[in-house]
């Protein structure tokens, strides 16, 4: 017939079927229009046929004669009983023999005539359906054509169980009219049994566009269907989906409707079904799959839109249990969204809102999603499901010892002897592409990891800086050690970062004096540095921050009027990190994973060192003990060589940092550039009466010999090498304080 056939369609009542044909045929579903509708009695479905412009015929009771001349005006190809309520008499199928379809509410011959729901539940029957057949001189007893089951619910009623049959009649019924239109539908020698030409109807039936959207973000959700119904596609859904869509006045089809099965399990069973999946699967260039799809009556799918379930939200959720967050897992969705992606070849997969206008535009000027952005797809959507089942693996164990689950001894379980799995997995959210990376020749991007929180750091968000240029690759280093040292400051301070060592610390009475106190430390090395202060920016500390040139400024604020001195540094880069506000330093972090770096091929995952230090723990190792000004430049001196690469020195004096040797491959190199920088930038009075803090044990006594000879007189180290006595007489001879941490701060 081409797609050019012509179809007459009975009705006598309200017309659902007929408008299913209808909007099949409007998306060149069936090859043919409907070229007219009869009713034998005035009804709605005539009259919306009327208001669409079909050209419509009032046959009262249906007469023979009658309607044989009204279809021979019309000349169908195909005539449709969608509903309608008398018996076609011999006439008009002796005119239309093989043509003319009916649509019956059982699994015939079960249940034939008018009653066939209200029988079925009289007989208790577990199971019934939808049945279409071609009509004979029997009732409804001719071949049959397509036939699908729909169970029988304890709480099904004859309007209910009616609803739900009247829905699987919407989509069979224009999948036979397609059929018979093609000519791939034939009666076998029998008489009885109707035989499908399978090649006939993979090459002549046109394939319906549709598009399987289940999403949690509606996001853009009602442009986007918009869109494709004008494209030509049947938007296929899920319960709140597809309210959202016809809330937008789009058509829905539901995918109970599609399945011939509820939603069960409070939500948990929707898509999980052959029906689906084999729509999705069907690798549409293979010949063979598209003549199963037409044997098993089922259409294949050319877009899967689906986003999953807001695990990683719900698990943010102050206060959420654990059955409560399990049901946050989704399960129908990832397996729509692997599938879909798998078969790229023929489907699209759209797991994001932000791909909605390239896909309607490629579409629209292509015909259909291109090849290349189709794979592009496939892979982001691995890339999605692999972050969302990490995320679930790192969350669940957590709380299933929350919940009172007892866990086995197994490596990364909660409360193990070995905190680290087997397989570790960690999805990671791309925030931006860098310019470059550590030099120029490097590419590189910043990530944040799923589920991170705003004291986690300056970057655990993605929130743009207030102003300044694009972030660097090295900006981002060296602001993230600014703010972890910046985190172990007390009352209003300051720290001045270069290449993630400190050049500059100080606390003070005011934010303003704590700048000008850590500049004084090292204003050579400040410049192009990078800052974290504890408090609001105010104006006279901008104004200060503005008088260098400074590549990036961390603090837990900038008010108005910082916010318009610091305007005049178009370049500078302005993050705001709450967490540095005074008094509001980070919880330890217990996760023995949230540090990784990688080494020769290999991934080291470590817990960061962010356990903060108890000074009452110290133990004093020579006969003075520190002075009460000494023990707060040691406590100082101790919270910022914990942030200075090793090996390690830091000079304090007066709470600001004057000298700090790092990097170095010996102990007594680092405390020779600590002395040299304290005296070439503040002198040797400076020096006098200093705390020095080194961050693992002095191997020997010459380290702090050097210390000593500048005027040095208070020491904090960790301890424990074997010549920790030599090392304790020295400080003792030159009657120095020393105290012992017990805890290094290795930092490489």
């Amino acid at each position: 017939m081409g797609r050019n056939g012509r179809i007459a369609v009975g009705v006598s009542g309200g017309g659902s079927n007929l408008r299913a044909l209808h909007a099949a045929a409007g998306r060149g579903e069936l090859g043919a229009e409907i070229v007219l509708v009869f009713a034998d009695r005035a009804c709605p479905a005539l009259e919306w046929a009327s208001e669409q412009g079909i050209d419509t015929a009032l046959l009262p009771d249906g007469d023979d004669v009658a309607l044989a001349e009204t279809l021979g005006g019309a000349s169908p190809d195909a005539i449709v009983l969608a509903g309608y309520m008398r018996v076609i008499g011999p006439r008009v199928i002796a005119g239309h023999a093989g043509r003319i379809l009916n649509t019956h509410p059982s699994l015939l011959p079960a249940f034939p005539g008018a009653h066939a729901v209200r029988d079925a539940l009289a007989h208790g029957a577990a199971v019934t359906g939808a049945t279409v057949h071609l009509v004979d001189e029997t009732l409804d007893g001719g071949p049959i054509v397509a036939q699908e089951a729909v169970p029988i619910l304890a709480a099904d009623d004859e309007a209910t169980l009616h609803e739900r049959i009247r829905a699987v009649e919407h989509r069979i019924l224009p999948r036979a009219t397609a059929l018979l239109l093609a000519g791939a539908v034939a009666v076998g020698s029998d008489g009885r049994r109707v035989v499908l030409d399978l090649d006939r109807a993979e090459a002549s039936v046109p394939t319906p566009r549709r598009a399987l959207l289940s999403v949690s973000d509606k996001t853009g959700l009602a442009d986007f269907g918009r869109g494709l119904v004008g494209l030509g596609f049947e938007l296929v859904s899920t319960g709140g989906t597809a309210r959202a869509l016809r809330d937008a006045g789009l058509p829905a089809t539901d995918v109970a409707a599609v399945t011939g099965f509820p939603e069960m399990l409070d939500g948990r069973i929707k898509t999980l079904h052959p029906r689906v999946h084999a729509g999705i699967l069907a690798d549409r260039r293979l010949a063979d799959h598209r003549r199963q799809l037409v044997a098993a009556a089922v259409a294949p799918f050319e877009l899967v839109v689906v986003n999953l379930y807001p695990f990683a939200a719900a698990a943010e959720r102050p206060g959420i249990g654990f059955d409560e967050l399990v049901e946050e897992i989704d399960i129908g969705g990832p397996s729509m969204v692997r599938a879909a992606a798998k078969n790229h070849a023929s489907v699209a997969i759209v797991t994001s809102p932000a791909r909605y206008k390239a896909v309607l535009a490629a579409i629209a000027d292509e015909g259909s999603v291109p090849a290349g952005l189709r794979a592009a797809l496939a892979v982001e959507a691995f890339h999605q499901t692999a972050a969302y089942d990490a995320r679930i693996a790192a969350e669940l164990p957590g709380r299933m010892a929350a919940a009172g689950v007892t866990l086995p001894d197994e490596p990364g379980l909660p409360g193990a002897g070995d905190a680290y799995p087997a397989t570790l997995t960690i999805g990671l959210e791309k925030v931006e592409t860098l310019r470059y990376g550590e030099n120029p020749h490097q590419p590189a991007a910043r990530y944040r990891r799923a589920g991170t929180r705003q004291t986690d750091g300056p970057f655990a968000s993605a929130t743009a800086p207030l102003q300044g240029k694009q972030l660097s690759y090295n900006n981002v280093l060296d602001a993230s050690a600014a703010a972890a040292l910046a985190c172990q400051l007390d009352g209003p301070a300051c720290v001045i970062v270069k290449h993630t060592n400190p050049c500059g610390a100080a606390e003070r009475e005011t934010l303003p004096e704590a700048w000008t106190a850590a500049l004084a430390g090292d204003p050579v090395s400040a410049f192009g540095g990078v800052v974290a202060l504890t408090d609001e920016v105010d104006r006279p500390t901008a104004e200060g921050l503005a008088s260098i040139f400074l590549e990036v400024v961390v603090a837990p604020g900038f008010d108005a009027d910082a916010r318009a001195v610091l305007a005049t540094k178009a370049n500078l880069r302005l993050v705001v990190d709450p967490s540095l506000a005074s008094g509001d330093v980070a919880a330890a972090s217990i996760d023995p994973t949230a540090s990784i770096r990688t080494a020769g091929g290999a991934f080291l995952v470590t817990a960061p060192d962010t356990i903060p230090d108890d000074p009452t723990t110290w133990q004093l190792a020579t006969s003075r003990a520190p002075t009460d000004a000494e023990r707060r430049d040691l406590e100082l001196a101790w919270r910022l060589v914990r942030g200075a690469t090793s090996n390690a020195i830091v000079l304090v004096r007066d709470g600001r940092l004057i000298g700090l040797g790092s990097g170095q491959t010996s102990r007594v190199d680092a405390a020779r550039q600590a002395v040299e920088k304290a005296l070439a930038i503040s002198g040797e009075a400076v020096l006098r009466g200093a705390a020095c803090a080194s961050d693992a044990f002095y191997p020997f006594p010459d380290g702090v010999d050097v210390c000593l000879s500048a005027g040095v007189s208070a020491f904090v180290q960790p301890g424990g090498s074997i010549r920790d006595d030599d090392v304790i007489a020295a400080a003792e001879r030159a009657g120095a304080t020393m105290l012992l941490t017990g805890v290094r701060h290795f930092r490489h």
